[in-house]
């Protein structure tokens, strides 16, 4: 199904309008009527679509998640995991397509609640196909994919960050590493 084109302009210039003004004010500080005045949309036309500004937030994590999920456990997951490296360098070309967007939207103590919800949709989508996947048990899975996740985005934000001073390749590997070690004694 496509969007319309109207549509996606109307989100985009949204989406712009709430990075610019998050840099300025605190999320709770944001109102629609500066939101949509400042991405010269019609405070109707932001009705039309979101409730209020937490739905127009959500519907950010929400694709987010999906995105990574499509990434993730798009294909056959034993060869997403026996090649980490491709899984790694497609997140890492996710991230960077809208690096400013998604680096803040991770990183950020006032969006933490973003994050987290990314966490939590992609850790349950990738449970389920862990769990469908190898035969496992749904604790299993959930344990191994809140680990994975948890990981993947935590050494992201001290990346991002600046915590940890390391270039990409020595970012992917200890990623790898780290993530092959712990589900190791999961996964056959």
């Amino acid at each position: 199904m496509s969007i319309d084109k109207r549509i996606q302009r109307t989100n985009l210039a949204l989406r712009n309008s709430f990075m610019d003004l998050s840099k300025i004010h605190k999320y709770r500080n944001i109102t629609v009527k500066e939101l949509t005045d400042n991405a010269k949309i019609n405070r109707k036309t932001f009705y039309l679509h979101y409730d209020s500004i937490d739905d127009f937030v959500n519907t950010f994590a929400d694709e987010m998640a999906s995105q990574l999920l499509v990434i993730i456990a798009g294909k056959s997951l034993h060869d997403t995991l026996t090649h980490p490296g491709d899984l790694f360098d497609s997140i890492v070309d996710y991230f960077e397509q809208s690096r400013d967007f998604y680096a803040f939207i991770i990183t950020s103590d006032d969006y933490s609640f973003l994050s987290r919800r990314v966490e939590r949709i992609v850790c349950e989508g990738f449970a389920t196909a862990l769990k469908d996947e190898f035969n496992i048990s749904q604790i299993d899975a959930y344990i191994s994919a809140s680990f994975i996740i948890r990981n993947t985005l935590m050494l992201f934000r001290l990346f991002e960050k600046g915590q940890v001073r390391l270039t990409k390749n020595e970012f992917k590997d200890r990623l790898i590493r780290l993530n092959q070690s712990g589900l190791k004694t999961f996964l056959n």
